[in-house]
């Protein structure tokens, strides 16, 4: 392995970031953690000359001869430095000054970032030039071999304390497990995304407390973790979310609860035990996206039914635990989601009588056997006996049951949404099949539209999945048109607006199954290419969410080029182009030739 170091000027590093050239791979790297002060700090260490640590690369050579860099140290300060150019914050009142920086002034006036008030004082010329010539030290090596790349991070990560309990835990590891508890912890969290992200894209999938809520994709307090209660803002930004989440994997894997510490924990992540090599057989056994998909519908189902009974922040810890006061709410909480689990997911049973399963749960952490001192799955198994003991009456055998019923793909339904802001090519939202003027008229172009964009969202690569979504608006004027012409509340997630098919299927004269029938008459009856149309088929769904119903059309990654009627469509951002130019036609073919 060949290391280079070297000195790389910020302005340097600024036009690499600008180029698209830093790269984030999340299969081991952390979101953005760092609050302002950090940052603050840094950015003062900067200007006062002082040293920083270096920067780790693993570089890519592109087939135009450029290079891409790949971040394995220096994430966090990397984006302090661009985001204080691009005057996301200031250091002692002072902002950079973009016009000193070309690229900068024309990003601002491009719109990518906002500009700041008139009346906010700038660093002097002589400050921001000095910034700018400021050398990072940059340490290189090629990323030719990926195990080897892996092998670093683990190896940098695994001394000192930058990383958290879990974090260290997650680095470098490589694994069934690990990667499992990884992105189900994303969508559970909401931040869902590529494995392979541009820098510039990482605060829209990164989530931070009130500070950065304007710049960042998602507010701690939007995550169910720290909306209910079950974790501090804190235990977030420390990926005990993740801990959590891989401490609900093992119980539900090895059919036990599991007696939780630190060590223990840290036995299932080292594949030179007998532990993880057990974990790693039942991973593979059961299959990743089957344990993802009934975690995910038990949590659904639990979430929905307090929802139900009060939709305000907080409901879960004030029923759970009425004294919590500012402490979370880890305890009680597993016993009922495993409680729920066992229920819903194992014995294919229903939440009947919302109310009393409510009621029965009230003040929960007082009757469980939570003393203080080691964790062991015996008195988890008898807290959560005694959880299911409180509310199994209130559920019922009706048929399908819940988790049969895509009741894990409303968390799912969210995250696409959320991910559509930045995925822009790889999702589509239809408010419906109905014009928005007086008339109502049937637009008969919609479904052909539908369909043409199915075709080319699979064709953006052997690695892209998307989805189409009808019941969605993607504008706030739209939103607000289908308020005033059908009464009805719309429900903003991200930047859409989910307002169903009901209304719709109203004013047709028909219910919500036929209208789903027609939708999916019209795709069966397509001439879309195979294997994509059958592909699609099997993923039409209807989803009840928050009391809208609405269409869901999962796209699965195919391994050749699509086609409509012979012809090939693409996305070219967030609209669909029919091409038939043979250069770009031989583009997207030699995509999935590469795949």
């Amino acid at each position: 392995m060949s290391v280079t170091p070297k000195g790389l000027s910020v302005q340097a590093a600024y036009r690499d970031y600008t180029d698209g050239k830093f790269v984030v791979n999340r299969k081991y790297q952390r979101k953005l953690v760092w609050t302002r002060e950090e940052k603050q700090k840094l950015i003062d260490s900067i200007l006062r000359g002082f040293p920083i640590p270096l920067i780790l690369l693993a570089t890519e050579t592109l087939p135009d001869g450029s290079k891409s860099y790949e971040i394995l140290d220096g994430l966090q300060r990397l984006n302090a430095i661009f985001e204080f150019i691009e005057n996301r914050y200031g250091v002692e009142g002072k902002y950079f000054r973009v016009e000193e920086l070309s690229r900068a002034q024309q990003r601002l006036e491009n719109g990518v970032f906002p500009a700041i008030p008139r009346e906010f004082e700038k660093l002097d010329r002589e400050a921001c030039s000095n910034l700018l010539d400021y050398t990072l030290a940059i340490t290189e090596f090629p990323a030719s071999d990926s195990s080897a790349v892996n092998e670093v991070f683990g190896r940098i990560n695994a001394y000192g304390r930058r990383l958290s309990d879990q974090e260290q835990r997650q680095a470098g590891v490589v694994s069934e497990f690990a990667s499992l508890v990884r992105t189900l912890s994303a969508e559970i969290r909401g931040d869902v995304s590529r494995e392979t992200l541009d820098l510039s894209e990482m605060p829209s999938i990164s989530i931070e407390p009130d500070e950065f809520h304007d710049t960042y994709g998602i507010a701690a307090d939007e995550t169910f973790w720290c909306n209910q209660g079950v974790l501090r803002k804190s235990q977030l930004r420390e990926a005990e979310d993740e801990q959590f989440v891989a401490d609900l994997v093992i119980s539900i894997l090895n059919d036990e609860p599991f007696a939780f510490s630190g060590a223990n924990l840290d036995a299932h992540y080292n594949l030179l035990t007998d532990e993880a090599q057990q974990l790693e057989r039942s991973v593979h056994h059961v299959g990743a996206d089957t344990i993802k998909a009934n975690v995910l519908a038990a949590l659904n189902i639990l979430l929905d039914l307090f929802r139900e009974h009060d939709a305000n922040p907080g409901c879960m810890k004030r029923v759970l635990n009425p004294n919590a006061g500012s402490n979370p709410i880890k305890a009680p909480f597993y016993a009922v989601f495993m409680a729920f689990y066992e229920l819903c997911v194992e014995d294919e049973k229903s939440p009947g009588d919302v109310d009393a399963i409510v009621a029965a749960l009230t003040d929960l952490q007082n009757k469980l056997n939570v003393a203080r001192g080691q964790v062991t799955a015996q008195k988890r198994r008898e807290n959560i006996d005694l959880t299911k003991g409180l509310i199994s009456r209130y559920f019922d055998d009706r048929r399908p049951p819940s988790v049969n019923t895509g009741a894990g793909l409303g968390i799912q339904f969210c995250n696409a949404l959320r991910r559509s802001k930045v995925e822009t090519a790889a999702f589509e939202c239809k408010q419906g099949v109905l014009e928005l003027h007086g008339s109502r008229q049937h637009n008969e172009e919609v479904l052909q539209d539908v369909i043409q964009t199915i075709c080319a969202i699979a064709n953006l690569g052997p690695d892209s999945d998307g989805a189409v979504f009808i019941g969605v608006a993607d504008s706030q004027r739209d939103a607000s048109r289908i308020h005033e012409l059908d009464e009805i509340s719309e429900t903003k997630i991200g930047a859409r607006y989910v307002v169903g098919i009901d209304r719709e299927a109203k004013l047709l004269d028909m219910d919500v199954d036929t209208y789903v029938q027609r939708v999916c008459q019209a795709i069966a009856t397509s001439p879309l290419s195979e294997p994509l149309k059958s592909a699609v088929m099997a993923k039409v769904d209807c989803i009840d969410f928050r009391n809208h119903s609405v269409i869901t059309i999962w796209i699965p990654s195919q391994k050749v080029a699509s086609t409509l009627s012979d012809q090939m469509y693409i996305r070219e951002g967030s609209s669909t182009v029919h091409v038939d130019q043979i250069s770009k036609i031989t583009a997207v073919q030699s995509l999935f030739q590469r795949g």
